[in-house]
Formats: structure tokens, C-alpha cells, sequence
């Protein structure tokens, strides 16, 4: 990879963001660049927020009525990316983290919020590359789950499991269980 601009923007309170961190979650995008393969000047926006706000754009954009830990908005159709002629890099995208949300999960399995937000980086930095996981047993869903743990490992994080995934939160996997009723 030749260059990476990574913009934040925190907009909550809930957890500080250091430049520690920041230069962990660059890393986090890094890492999960290079094991995609993906080579090119690129950027990405990386914004913290809380659940009330997070709440308010998973309704507005997946329907759903409740906080989640994550979303991803990718700014490509099958990672055709546009070039911003200002800093000459492509656009991937947008992710945006509720810092509650990932708190209380980091809690629920007993490791730091700074792991869960490093995964959610790498789970979002996959869906910004064009990954997804549509259904748990399906082939395209286990290509992204081995992506996450080799980024994990790759990042240090030694177990590179993933939990509370392929839905974000509680409150989404109680919707997910409901339609597969």
C-alpha cells in the first residue's frame, strides 16, 4: 500500500480517543488492506459516536430501530472506487462506531474495548473492500470470518475469534432470529 489518509471524527464521550488509538486503528486499516491485497492511495473516515446517534442512521439506512455496534458505508460498486483529485487517493468509504455499544460487548466477552474496536475497524474495513456476510454457513460469509481472524492474528490479537458476529449487537441478532423463525 503507498498511501493511507484515515480522517476521524469523534463525537462522543464515552471512551477518549488517544493517539494511541488512532495510530491502532490505522493500523487495523493497514493490515486489513494488505491482506485483501489492495494497493492503491486510498481514505477512509472512521467517526465515534453514541447509541442514540448510531440508533437514528441503522433506522434510517437498514431499517432497523435500535443501536448497533457498527456500520459500514462503502463508497464503490464492486470496489470501483473513485479517485479524490485532492489528496490522489480513492474514496473507500464511511465507518462509524457507537463507542457504548462496543464497550458493552467488549464487557459481555471479557476483553478490552480496545480489541472490539480494532475488530470492528477490520469487520468494517472488509465491507468497505467489498466483503460481506449475508447468511453464517455460507461460503461467502466463511471467506470474510477467515479474513477477520488472519487480520486479528496479524494485529496480535492471539485467539482472533470473532463474536457477536455475523449481527453487531443483541438487539440485531434478537431481529435476525425472529425472520429466521
Amino acid at each position: 500500500m503507498r498511501r493511507l489518509r484515515v480522517a476521524f471524527n469523534n463525537e462522543q464521550n464515552y471512551i477518549p480517543i488517544t493517539k494511541d488509538f488512532r495510530k491502532l486503528l490505522r493500523s487495523c486499516c493497514k493490515c486489513s488492506l494488505c491482506c485483501v491485497g489492495y494497493d492503491e492511495n486510498c481514505e477512509i473516515s472512521i467517526s465515534f459516536v453514541t447509541n442514540d446517534v448510531i440508533k437514528e442512521l441503522n433506522a434510517q439506512y437498514r431499517n432497523i430501530d435500535a443501536p448497533t455496534d457498527v456500520l459500514s458505508f462503502p463508497l464503490a460498486d464492486n470496489c470501483e472506487f473513485d479517485l479524490n483529485p485532492d489528496s490522489d487517493c480513492y474514496m473507500l468509504g464511511d465507518i462509524i462506531i457507537s463507542t457504548e455499544k462496543a464497550s458493552e460487548q467488549a464487557a459481555d466477552n471479557n476483553h478490552s474495548v480496545e480489541r472490539e474496536i480494532a475488530f470492528l475497524v477490520v469487520h468494517s474495513m472488509l465491507h468497505l473492500l467489498g466483503y460481506d456476510h449475508p447468511d453464517e454457513d455460507g461460503p461467502v460469509t466463511k471467506e470474510m470470518r477467515l479474513k477477520e481472524k488472519e487480520i486479528m492474528r496479524s494485529l496480535g490479537y492471539e485467539s482472533g475469534e470473532i463474536l457477536l458476529h455475523p449481527v453487531h449487537s443483541k438487539d440485531d441478532k434478537e431481529l435476525v432470529e425472529e425472520e429466521a423463525k
